[in-house]
């Protein structure tokens, strides 16, 4: 099941509601579960324990890991699992999780490609003040065990009291160019204004964005109208937290949270609209609701979603590795929800079907190290680094 030869884009002229979209995809997904195949058996070490609720890990130059946790800060971690706390961190940061469904948290970290020279970072987080949170990406260096030079690059204003879909996925592209993910924030369809904030480019939630690494819009971004968010590269975004790239450059892989089912893989292309809330998979929490289309919009559908389970897509990595060669090429997808760990068998951008190789754990995220080697991170009050072997 996959890409746009076989899941045409969507024009609201043509397909209003939701219904076409979910009958179209619904039947592409049972077809495309024929092709799921079998392949290699894993098990997994457990590097390092007690992290709180770890979402994101770096690899630092020396053999360490440097991993945001979402209800903690910053961590260096050793190989042989010793924790090293960073000092530092942005004090505007809302890491105090309320409840299961409180998705507060310091999120993403990436490093500069030239990281080993001038030590910057950089990383996502709920940022908290007195009008509510918001999500904001941040760059930093990395001294000693002490972030330095702390600047804000960007902050998903307005403000709200509600404390979902922050987004906070990052991606360094092979092109130097720096990606964000920020969610709508609503909880419900039926908070947003007439023209869902996702939809309008000059509202700065429910977006991709594309900047320098430097913080400034990329050259060569789309053009959404002179009224747009100054970096935005694609809308009609929900909840995405996972961006991945092949290690050889091509197509960018993201993971999209449904609402009740209705989880998406999206190929990431230059000001696609990914269809939210006008067209969606899953059904709406509001069941009534009808959202106002964004005039003479197309919608790109998504490469693979799922209409019998949620799997809560987070992390995802583009496989490249050797221990592993018969998925090279395929996605490994970190899920929150039923699945934990999936291979998506890929082919160009088209995705033909999915292989579970974990379950029972809640997982927030998969890396591959510089070396090949696969790691994952659970979801849990005290969580766990794991790295990923072929059983014997």
């Amino acid at each position: 099941m996959g890409g746009t030869d076989k899941i045409p884009s969507f024009n609201p002229r043509a397909a209003g509601g939701v219904e076409p979209y979910q009958k179209e995809t619904s039947m592409l997904f049972e077809l495309a579960m024929i092709t799921a195949m079998a392949s290699a058996k894993v098990e997994t070490t457990t590097i390092a324990s007690g992290l709180r609720r770890p979402w994101s890990m770096a690899f630092l130059p020396d053999g360490d890991f440097l991993i945001s946790e979402k209800e903690g800060g910053l961590v260096r971690v050793g190989p042989e699992g010793a924790k090293h706390p960073i000092a530092g961190m942005p004090a505007d940061i809302d890491n105090v999780v309320a409840n299961r469904g409180d998705n507060s948290g310091l999120f993403d970290v990436v490093l500069h490609p030239g990281f080993t020279s001038n030590r910057r970072i950089y990383f996502s987080y709920a940022s908290r003040g007195a009008d509510g949170s918001t999500t904001r990406l941040a760059t930093a260096r990395l001294v000693d065990d002490r972030l330095v030079d702390v600047r804000s690059l960007f902050e998903a204003t307005p403000r709200s009291a509600e404390r979902v879909h922050y987004g906070g996925g990052l991606l360094i592209d092979h092109q130097r160019h720096l990606y964000l993910t920020v969610g709508e924030r609503h909880f419900r369809e039926g908070s947003n204004p007439p023209l869902p904030v996702a939809q309008d480019p000059t509202d700065r939630r429910g977006k991709i964005y594309r900047f320098t690494l430097d913080g400034e819009p990329a050259p060569g971004n789309p053009h959404f109208g002179v009224d747009a968010v100054p970096g935005l590269y694609a809308l009609g975004i929900r909840a995405a937290q996972g961006l991945t790239q092949a290690p050889d450059g091509g197509r960018i892989w993201m993971s999209e949270h449904g609402t009740h089912r209705g989880d998406e893989i999206n190929v990431l292309r230059p000001r696609a609209n990914y269809g939210w809330p006008v067209h969606t998979s899953g059904r709406y929490r509001d069941e009534g609701y009808r959202p106002q289309a964004l005039p003479g919009a197309i919608y790109t559908a998504p490469a693979w979603t799922w209409m019998d389970r949620t799997v809560a897509p987070a992390g995802l990595v583009v496989y490249s590795g050797s221990q592993f060669p018969e998925w090279r090429g395929d996605l490994l997808l970190a899920g929150l929800g039923a699945g934990s760990l999936l291979r998506l068998d890929v082919e160009g951008d088209r995705i033909l079907g999915e292989e579970p190789l974990l379950a029972g754990t809640r997982l927030r995220n998969v890396k591959q190290a510089p070396d090949g080697t696969l790691y994952l991170l659970t979801d849990e009050d005290d969580g766990r680094l794991l790295r990923l072997e072929r059983k014997p």
